[in-house]
Parts: structure tokens; C-alpha cells; sequence
């Protein structure tokens, strides 16, 4: 039996919420960059939307996403085809073929499968977030920005799309842009751990490094195994005059197995 169309609406918005925030450990088990998520994680985030279309397109897609979620990509991209081939206008079937193209490496094939989705379903949210983070993936960071802004444009109140701007800001090199991006995901969770540190980065790559040091202090009181934000605070540390502290910040990043820390101790000379 089909889900009333405002209570599958309301479990989207609650996937991408919360079981996105904790997939990607945005609560502390950090990755370094977003991609790193999208490449481990938040693929997967879409066999949750699997909530809409008749019980017939669901009864198809039910054995190609437990190949997408068993990692058998080309199985089940073979599989969303049969979909798409009886059903051309479900949209969700193409987005998630494109995410099966995007683990078989197929850029060009991904693209223009999540484009497909998105011209079925101009509102669909999770797909822009997708092609999002694929041309974040790709380096079209332009691209991504504007994907995340439509994203912004369809949840106002979702804090998730802020930061996936935020992200594409920094990369892009739009640091302002992207300290907004992550001052307004915090305004929506004020718990956001890692929108916090990204706008910590964002602070750096401005050259706001006084500023990004009193962020990092905040998130390592927080979650002081965090050796990459050890190393951020410790260049923080030093180009503020703070060189003990810096060697020292390094040092820890540098025995937690960090070999950019391990660098910087060898240059700075610290002892």
C-alpha cells in the first residue's frame, strides 16, 4: 500500500535530516571531506526513498536496491534499467541508476541520469541534492553550488543543503559565501558539529585565523581524538605567533598517525 503523498514527503525530509547527519558522522566521527562521505556513505542515504510509485515499481526495484545496498553495482543498474525500460517517467529509478553509474565510475552516464530524474520531477529534492554532490564530486563546483541553492529553494528549513553549499563554497573559493552557508545550518541545529568545523575552514581559507582557532578550540572540547582538526588549530596556532602550540598541536595530530602533521613538524623544526 502506497504512503499518503504528505507522509512520504515528511519521511523524506526526516532521512535527510537525521539519518544523513548520523551516516556521514557530521556528530563527530569526522570525514575529511564531503566527498569521502558521498564516496561511503550518503549513496546509500537513497535506498531510504524508496516510499513512492505504485506497489508494482515498488516490487522491481525492491531486488535492485538490496544489490545497490550489497554493493553489486552493475547488477543493479542492469536491474533500475527493466524499471525505467516498463516504467519512463519514475523518476526515482533514474536517480538511483545514477548512483550506481557514479560507483562504476561512469560520470558522464550518472549526470545524465540524475538530469533525467530531476527534468521528470522538477521538485525533487533528493535528486538535486545527488547531482549536487556529484558535481562536487567532479569539481563543477559552480554547479554544485547552484544544485544546493535549488536544494535551499525546495527545504528553507533544512539545515543539511547549508552545508552541502557551505562545502561547495569553500572549494569554489567563495569564503564568505560559505562562512553564511554554515552560520545559518547552525541557526537551524545549533548542534551541527561539522558545520562548525567547516566554517572553521572556511575562517582559514579566508586568512581569519584567530577566528578559525577560538572554532576549532570549541569543536575539540568537543571531540579531542579529532587529529584533523588538531593539525588545522595548529596552523591556526602558528599563524597567529603561537609556534609551541602549533608544534605541539602537530605533534598529537603527528602521533595519531597524520603524515601532514609529521611534515609540518620536520619544517618547522619543532622539537
Amino acid at each position: 500500500m502506497n504512503l499518503p503523498r504528505e507522509e512520504a514527503k515528511a519521511r523524506r525530509i526526516a532521512v535527510q535530516k537525521n539519518i544523513s547527519l548520523r551516516l556521514c558522522g557530521f556528530a563527530g566521527n569526522f570525514y575529511p571531506s564531503l566527498i569521502s562521505c558521498l564516496r561511503n556513505n550518503i549513496l546509500f542515504l537513497f535506498l531510504f526513498f524508496s516510499i513512492s510509485g505504485s506497489a508494482q515499481i515498488q516490487k522491481l526495484m525492491k531486488p535492485a536496491d538490496k544489490k545497490f545496498a550489497a554493493h553489486k553495482f552493475q547488477a543493479a543498474m542492469e536491474d533500475y534499467t527493466i524499471v525505467i525500460k516498463k516504467y519512463p517517467e519514475y523518476a526515482e529509478s533514474y536517480a538511483r541508476r545514477a548512483l550506481c553509474k557514479f560507483k562504476l565510475t561512469d560520470q558522464v552516464g550518472a549526470l545524465e541520469d540524475i538530469n533525467k530524474a530531476i527534468s521528470l520531477d522538477p521538485k525533487f529534492f533528493t535528486a538535486y541534492s545527488i547531482r549536487g554532490q556529484f558535481h562536487e564530486a567532479f569539481r563543477y563546483f559552480d554547479s554544485a553550488v547552484a544544485d544546493f541553492t535549488k536544494c535551499i529553494e525546495l527545504q528553507p528549513n533544512n539545515q543539511l543543503p547549508y552545508y552541502t553549499r557551505g562545502k561547495a563554497n569553500i572549494e569554489a573559493g567563495f569564503f564568505d559565501d560559505a562562512i553564511k552557508d554554515f552560520d545559518q545550518a547552525l541557526k537551524l541545529n545549533p548542534d551541527f558539529a561539522e558545520a562548525s568545523y567547516q566554517k572553521g575552514i572556511a575562517l582559514m581559507r579566508n586568512k581569519s585565523y584567530a577566528d578559525a582557532k577560538k572554532i576549532f578550540d570549541d569543536y575539540l572540547k568537543q571531540y579531542p581524538s579529532n587529529y584533523v582538526a588538531m593539525f588545522m588549530r595548529g596552523i591556526c596556532k602558528d599563524k597567529t605567533g603561537d609556534a609551541f602550540g602549533a608544534c605541539r598541536d602537530w605533534m598529537k595530530a603527528s602521533n595519531k598517525g597524520y603524515k601532514e602533521a609529521e611534515a609540518l613538524l620536520k619544517i618547522k623544526k619543532c622539537k
